[in-house]
């Protein structure tokens, strides 16, 4: 039987003195990388904590939180990780719904121990053992705890890792929430698996825009994930950072985390000179399991990495997917798991369509209305604003109606709201001279900021709430 250990002390054999994690504090090799997890491992032994416990773990990003990751992979615990923003309450809440036995909200709660053997309880776990909780980012519902097994979540980065194209030694940008199942499963465990490298730098945030071009500049990373929302950021205000042009050409930039509409990566790729790779994932399904190239079409994620399956619905064309990298299931309100069937087929709730080899995704089930019996994608309505460059963003939200069934709304922000009379007058003259009526907005309503998740997705369901408010 596998142990779980293995793949892990396996990976640091391979490349033991080679670079790992770089920061501006400095430099780890994979076997210092792994003694330093080996010795906050016994720190939490001699602290109670033990096999299966589940440890909460509420901390911003530094390289001793992916040292944590990896203690806690080794001896057998379960990680929740939870955002360092959340509220007292936030916390409390996630602690019952886990059970937590442990929780780490501060940095000074950690200790090296002297003890640098990896105890011997360690050699026991099985691949399939839980390993993490992460919650959904709840853009399209109240979050759900999604449980991870260790051997399919570091299997399955490894697999991605390898269709994506990355190599040994590879250098890869790490700014996201290291909470965030994109933070772990692309910018942690697929570098390590495949003997590659982490710069652990800044979270991205509007106000770091300088920092980021910064590191990029004296880092040279060779690949950088960014979601649409950041790209979207960087190409806005790439005329306040001149001596930028070019810095990305060289990286493979991998965008992840929401739909990338085609204006927004054109206008990336001409003002940044980077190419844009798509890719596309679920934490349900343990992470990315896509990407595509330089020439893939609109929409498109790209290819299906080997090993996972894909087909359509045939009734409506929403996204099914057979993977050996599915997660264990959802934590149900007693701590147990309703487990998956991974004998089925797993209902992503995406609509999509195949062109070749290429997935083309079309976009939310939720994000398709029927009005008055037509079907109208919500994604499509706002592709036509994104391509008009009238607007900062623009999101269309369905509603109930008790004549047509359902409609929709058109919201949108602006970099200077002193512009909202003459944006929205063009906005309906635009939506008039492309749309017939019964597929045009209701309203179109300016609002002043869009509700993010901490990696920047649009949380659209919030979207009205915070309109009416």
């Amino acid at each position: 039987m596998a142990v779980r250990t293995d793949l892990l002390l396996d990976i640091v054999a391979q490349y033991h003195d080679q670079p790992f994690v770089q920061s501006a504090k400095g430099a780890l090799t994979y076997r210092q990388f792994y003694g330093n997890a080996v010795r906050l491992l016994n720190f939490l032994i001699d602290r109670g904590v033990r096999r299966g416990d589940h440890v909460v773990v509420s901390l911003e990003n530094r390289t001793e939180y992916l040292e944590l990751v990896m203690a806690l992979a080794l001896g057998g615990m379960v990680m929740c990780p939870v955002d360092p923003a959340a509220s007292i309450q936030q916390l409390n809440k996630v602690k019952q719904l886990v059970n937590a036995s442990y929780t780490i909200t501060a940095y000074s709660q950690l200790a090296y121990a002297l003890d640098d053997t990896l105890p011997d309880y360690c050699h026991q776990g099985e691949l399939d053992d839980p390993f993490l909780i992460v919650f959904s980012s709840g853009t399209t519902g109240m979050p759900k705890g999604i449980v991870q097994s260790f051997g399919r979540f570091f299997q399955g980065a490894a697999r991605f890792a390898r269709h994506a194209g990355k190599q040994a030694g590879a250098l890869t940008l790490h700014n996201w929430p290291m909470f965030y199942n994109a933070g772990l499963f692309n910018l942690f465990a697929c570098p390590f698996m495949t003997g590659g490298r982490i710069w652990v730098g800044e979270r991205f945030t509007a106000k770091q825009m300088g920092q980021f071009w910064q590191t990029i500049r004296e880092q040279q990373p060779d690949i950088v994930y960014l979601s649409p929302t950041m790209m979207a950021s960087l190409s806005k205000t790439l005329r306040f950072f001149p001596d930028t042009a070019g810095l990305l050409q060289h990286a493979r930039v991998i965008s992840t985390s929401s739909i990338l509409y085609p204006a927004i990566r054109q206008a990336f790729q001409q003002q940044c000179g980077a190419t844009v790779y798509p890719c596309f994932g679920i934490t349900e399904l343990g992470g990315s399991f896509t990407v595509g190239d330089a020439h893939s079409a609109d929409f498109s994620v790209g290819q299906v990495m080997p090993g996972v399956a894909v087909s359509l619905a045939a009734e409506d064309g929403e996204l099914l997917v057979s993977t050996p990298y599915m997660a264990l299931g959802y934590l149900n309100p007693s701590g147990g798991i309703d487990r998956f069937d991974p004998a089925q087929p797993f209902c992503c709730g995406d609509l999509a369509t195949l062109a070749g080899d290429e997935l083309i995704i079309h976009g939310r089930k939720k994000d398709v209305i029927k009005k008055g019996g037509e079907n109208i994608h919500l994604v499509e309505i706002e592709e036509i604003v994104q391509g008009s460059g009238y607007c900062a963003e623009c999101y269309a939200v369905g509603k109930p109606d008790v004549f047509w069934g359902e409609t929709y709304d058109l919201f949108f922000t602006l970099d200077n709201p002193q512009d909202e009379a003459q944006v929205r007058e063009k906005l309906m003259r635009l939506m008039n001279d492309s749309l017939p009526q019964a597929l045009r907005p209701e309203h179109i309503v300016r609002v002043d900021e869009v509700p993010r998740t901490a990696s920047g997705k649009p949380m659209k369901r919030l979207i009205r709430y915070t309109e009416c408010q």
